[in-house]
């Protein structure tokens, strides 16, 4: 990489779950696609179809939070594109608590950067916030702190939904094999497919039976 004459840390994001190219790209991923079992097919039954309606509410949910930070037409105070508001808010609050990754003007593209350069992209995005007058400073961490909580709460709720599906089709698999064996022992029930059948069925687990 050749360094730029620029500093890395006078633009910088917050690294990982919380950046904002990683934010806006998951909510599209989940606003675009849905969830990932493809309720569109009719023909799919069972567990998944019991949670459309839920994952279609968040996946609307993720949509419409995607357009309100993605809409380059609204102007914030002296900001003219939101990305860089949401980096200069997140890196100010929190970049004590998150990994900072500073901008290289040459390789357009954002590095890793050293404890010390974190803590001075930290106070350099406190002097661009600091030029904004009250009202917009307050309107500006109002608008990213509702977008941080409604990213946390659709996200938190999206693999909620996930894992439950998730870990019923398991045990949906899981029981119809045992149902396959149980049929296949069930053609002879004499000798050893007799015995075999009672060691199946002794070794369901007793919640099979009401599930």
């Amino acid at each position: 990489m050749n360094q730029s004459k620029t500093p890395l840390y006078k633009k910088s994001c917050l690294a990982y779950s919380l950046s904002y190219d990683n934010v806006t790209e998951w909510l599209e991923e989940v606003g675009e696609n849905g969830d990932m079992y493809g309720y569109e097919d009719s023909s799919i039954e069972g567990y998944y179809n019991e949670y459309k309606d839920q994952f279609d509410e968040l996946s609307g949910g993720a949509w419409s939070l995607y357009e309100q930070l993605t809409d380059g037409e609204i102007i914030y105070g002296k900001y003219d594109d939101f990305r860089d508001l949401w980096d200069d808010m997140t890196v100010n609050l929190l970049g004590d608590l998150y990994t900072v990754y500073g901008y290289d003007v040459s390789e357009l593209d954002y590095f890793k950067i050293s404890s010390f350069e974190e803590e001075l992209a930290v106070q350099e995005c406190k002097k661009r916030l600091m030029r904004l007058t009250k009202e917009e400073l307050i309107d500006n961490f109002r608008k990213v702190l509702m977008a941080l909580v409604m990213f946390y709460d659709i996200k938190a709720a999206h693999d909620c939904l996930t894992s439950i599906v998730e870990e019923l089709d398991e045990k949906g698999a899981l029981l119809e094999q045992k149902n396959e064996r149980i049929n296949l022992l069930y053609k002879d029930l004499t000798g050893k497919s007799g015995e075999a059948f009672d060691e199946e069925i002794a070794n369901l687990p007793p919640r099979m039976w009401v599930e």
